[in-house]
């Protein structure tokens, strides 16, 4: 099978000319994407594909790398890790909010929120509530702030402090 290809992959680049590449780009796993290699002809060499099924090149879901990854997993390829709750390793498609264009803000960026971004419609804001209902999310998941302890014969050594008995949930949702 054949895949056919822009040579340039660019915005700009002219839809009239392509070559043929074989299917068998070479893919590895790196962080949280697949990493394709569609060989010297083509610019970029290697392409990065997210779990998303979007390429981090200028064509996203309609890069030629998509279904080489598809293929690679289908024959049994090594599976990307799975993203965090409330991590970002590329600057998403649209806002996680309300669906509007998002841009890269390099200044929300950090090691543990990956890249940051704001929203064409309501800016930093959409991005700050992404963040807090990951947070959200997580504390509902553990209502514990010390867990029950339990002896091997099955003796109850402690029972267990909830963030409720500490501070309502309620007030938690302003």
């Amino acid at each position: 099978m054949l895949l056919i290809l822009p040579r340039q992959i660019k915005d700009s680049a002219p839809p009239a000319v392509w070559t043929v590449l074989p299917l068998q780009a070479p893919v590895t796993v790196s962080g949280y994407f697949y990493v394709v290699d569609l060989g010297p002809e083509v610019r970029p060499q290697l392409h990065h594909v997210g779990k998303d099924r979007r390429c981090t090149c200028g064509l996203g879901a309609d890069c030629p790398a998509v279904p080489v990854v598809a293929d690679y997993l289908r024959a049994g390829g090594k599976r990307a890790p799975d993203v965090p709750p409330g991590f970002y390793p590329a600057v998403p498609q649209a806002c996680t909010v309300c669906g509007a264009e998002t841009h890269y803000a390099p200044e929300l960026s950090s090691r543990h929120r990956g890249a940051g971004w704001s929203c064409a419609k309501a800016g930093k804001a959409h991005y700050w509530l992404a963040q807090v209902s990951t947070l959200r999310a997580a504390l509902a998941a553990n209502p514990w702030i010390f867990p029950p302890v339990v002896a091997a014969d099955g003796q109850w050594l402690y029972p267990g402090l909830k963030r409720e008995a500490i501070l309502p949930l309620s007030k938690l949702r302003r």
